[in-house]
């Protein structure tokens, strides 16, 4: 006998079929929109508006302004301009730029600024977008800080600056005065990165797992498309990559107890092998200076900024007390820089 097919049946699992195919799509769809959406606000909440202070560092209130003059300038970043602040040196070796990390102020660098200037260097620093005294709703993200830095040395070309230059960054600042040494568009002798990181990316999804696990990789392509909303090609330039590009002198320092930027996100991570041949290397690797934010400490300042409990007055003086051989060291790295710059 011939075998009859029930066409009311096949429908029914086509339209089953149909329907459920729609309720994925529907569910993926909320999903993605509601995945970007919150990528945004967490773009706006993690990277929002800071004033800069620290509460262990110095501020320029807290100096001696004769003995270390400062002038007030601006420049302009993108859409937003910058506060910004020079303090010469007479006859001055040459221009230190220090370039901030995210959320740090002006002043954040306040030590290593003073003793720049009394060892006959010039320095500049500012707040970077969303810090302080900048405009900026935000600090937008890791890459902003490059964005900056780019902005001042496209402003400093401009003012015809002569003086030779070299940079001084910290974590996203040190990412920075390494990714702008990539190709001959600014004049840079010598770039000092300090617990520097090679992708901004890598790093906020390194933050993201540890505080969510695996739903970090689910949500990491929306991270990825607001960073190119964000940033464009300029979401996740290799920091690593642009110094081999590079042939200006690089002194890479790396803290061997980094919890905010691990070796393996951080510029020595593929080990100090380098095709640049003018980069060298330091593990600050003693007790309490390890830090991300104590490798110019020494190690009394760097124990009593580790010690220090919530509310307690702290002794600005102990706090920032820097580690000669460490500073000795930063210098005569810029002076081989600029000297071998011509």
């Amino acid at each position: 006998m011939p075998i009859l097919h029930n066409k009311g049946s096949d429908t029914r699992r086509g339209l089953s079929f149909r329907k459920g195919l729609r309720i994925l799509l529907t569910v993926l769809l909320i999903y993605s929109l509601s995945s970007m959406l919150l990528s945004a606000v967490m773009f706006r909440v993690l990277f929002r508006r800071t004033d800069g202070l620290s509460p262990i560092r110095y501020t320029y209130s807290e100096v001696d302004h004769e003995a270390y003059p400062r002038q007030s300038f601006s420049f302009p970043s993108g859409d937003h301009v910058l506060s910004a602040c020079r303090y010469p040196a007479a006859n001055a070796s040459g221009e230190i730029v220090v370039i901030n990390g995210i959320s740090a102020g002006i002043d954040s660098h306040l030590a290593e600024i003073m003793y720049f200037i009394d060892h006959g260097w010039s320095v500049v620093t500012w707040d970077a977008t969303g810090v302080g005294g900048s405009g900026g709703r935000g600090l937008i993200g890791l890459q902003q800080i490059r964005l900056d830095l780019i902005a001042y040395l496209d402003y400093r070309q401009a003012q015809g600056e002569t003086l030779p230059l070299v940079l001084y960054g910290h974590s996203a600042g040190a990412y920075a005065a390494a990714t702008v040494l990539d190709g001959d568009g600014y004049p840079v002798c010598g770039s000092v990165c300090l617990c520097g990181f090679d992708s901004p990316l890598s790093v906020m999804l390194y933050h993201a797992r540890q505080r969510v696990g695996v739903l970090a990789d689910a949500q990491y392509p929306f991270l990825l498309l607001e960073n190119l909303f964000l940033f464009g090609k300029d979401a996740d330039i290799s920091a690593i990559e642009s110094i081999n590009h590079s042939k200006a002198h690089v002194l890479l320092v790396e803290s061997s107890s980094d919890d905010l930027v691990p070796h393996e996100l951080g510029l020595l991570r593929n080990g100090s092998e380098f095709s640049n041949p003018n980069v060298s290397a330091v593990t600050v690797d003693s007790h309490w200076r390890n830090e991300h934010n104590t490798p110019w400490l020494s190690s009394a300042a760097a124990e009593y900024v580790g010690s220090i409990a919530p509310g307690e007055t702290v002794d600005k003086q102990r706090s920032c007390e820097l580690d000669p051989a460490f500073m000795e060291q930063v210098l005569a790295f810029f002076t081989e820089a600029v000297s071998e710059a011509g």
